[in-house]
């Protein structure tokens, strides 16, 4: 062989090798109606060969990837990779029962549990693990996007992600998770405005439930900290200072599923220190002096825990839960819609950055993970300011 014969082989190598390689694929994959399957071979008990077609996927480049890992699993193990053919469902109650359940927060097993049903489940849920997909998935999200939030969407995404991770890394159902390489598309939907109470409703309110009233004590401190609903359930004396005037949260109360449970807060940022004025310090005053009188009124019938010493409590000492604050609930509904408990919150925030703080305090305040949590949730008030300021601009150009 010449020096120039070399040169062409090794000049028309790549081709060669790509010609050769999808020669040899084609003997392996193959489409069927819209779907692609690939074939794998392996001997039975007597030595006889045997060829296992499986479901690939909804293209060719998927269909010859899951060859090469079933291919490369059999390198690894000696054995072809046996993909699972559970149903969805049935594999989502194992995880949940499982993983969830053990080592996630019941706050976050209640949102998961709650996109599964509302979501996954009705999508997916009778289908095979080895037959979920890429594409399914990604094509599914894209058309959740004109009907739900992003924040609907990302609680489905994080639940199909930690699942189907958790069946190729713990159970070994599948070889590789199907989310892996599954974007978030752009939300289609419009952001919701927080709603929030106008100061004539925090009146109303502040009437309908005085001090001395059990729903008095928690919407207060929600109205003028911005703490959240398990949050205001979970304070204790102890981490209240009426000298300092500081308000230490570091728990939040769960009683969704039996006894209420004193959790860490809902990240870590959640661990933070609130200041209040002589407003809020006047009412802790009055619910301090309700509480001994009620200690004393009910003397020995007084359940008060020796463990813990809740800011809000009922009558007789119990800790408030979150069953008591349904009547509120139910009663802003039919009085000020759309309302809720959680209002308090998004209107101590909004007054914050309507009256001119900045969007990084107050997303500390309110303990957010993260400052693009607080935009998205208060971007119409920014927007609300950037008005202000074009209609401030206008007096003086």
């Amino acid at each position: 062989m010449n020096d120039r014969n070399l040169i062409c082989i090794i000049a028309h190598q790549p081709y060669y090798l790509k010609k050769i390689y999808k020669e040899l694929m084609n003997m392996y994959v193959r489409k069927i109606n819209n779907r692609w399957y690939y074939t794998i071979e392996d001997k039975d008990a007597q030595g006889n060969r045997k060829r296992h077609e499986r479901f690939g996927g909804y293209t060719r480049a998927e269909a010859e990837k899951s060859y090469r890992q079933a291919m490369a699993e059999k390198d690894r193990t000696g054995k072809h990779f046996e993909p699972s053919a559970m149903s969805f469902d049935d594999f989502l109650r194992e995880w949940l029962d499982k993983y969830v359940q053990n080592y996630l927060k019941p706050a976050t097993m209640d949102a998961y549990s709650a996109a599964i049903r509302n979501h996954i489940s009705p999508a997916f849920g009778t289908r095979k693990l080895r037959d979920l997909t890429t594409a399914a998935f990604q094509d599914w999200l894209i058309e959740l996007t004109s009907k739900y939030t992003k924040s609907t969407l990302k609680v489905i995404m994080s639940c199909l992600r930690s699942a189907l991770r958790w069946a190729v890394a713990n159970r070994r159902y599948l070889l590789i998770n199907p989310m892996d390489n599954v974007t978030l598309p752009p939300c289609r939907t419009l952001p919701k405005s927080p709603n929030i109470f106008t100061p004539e409703a925090i009146q109303v309110i502040f009437k309908k439930f005085p001090q001395g009233h059990p729903i008095h004590m928690p919407c207060v401190l929600s109205y003028y900290t911005g703490m959240r609903l398990g949050e205001c359930l979970a304070l204790e004396w102890c981490n209240v200072d009426m000298t300092a005037r500081t308000i230490r949260v570091v728990g939040t109360a769960y009683d969704h599923a039996g006894p209420t449970k004193i959790l860490t807060p809902k990240t870590a940022s959640s661990v933070r220190v609130l200041t209040f004025g002589s407003k809020l310090q006047a009412e802790l005053k009055a619910q301090l002096l309700w509480q001994n009188t009620n200690r004393f009124h009910y003397g020995a019938f007084y359940k008060e825990g020796t463990e813990h010493h809740f800011v809000c409590t009922m009558p007789d000492g119990r800790q408030m839960t979150s069953n008591n604050t349904k009547y509120f609930n139910m009663w802003c509904k039919e009085d000020f819609p759309g309302t809720s408990f959680h209002s308090f919150r998004h209107t101590h925030a909004t007054m914050l950055l309507e009256h001119g703080f900045k969007m990084d305090y107050v997303s500390k305040r309110l303990g957010h993970s993260s400052i693009y949590t607080t935009a998205n949730i208060y971007d119409t008030i920014t927007d609300k300011r950037e008005k202000d300021a074009v209609d401030a601009m206008e007096a003086f150009l």
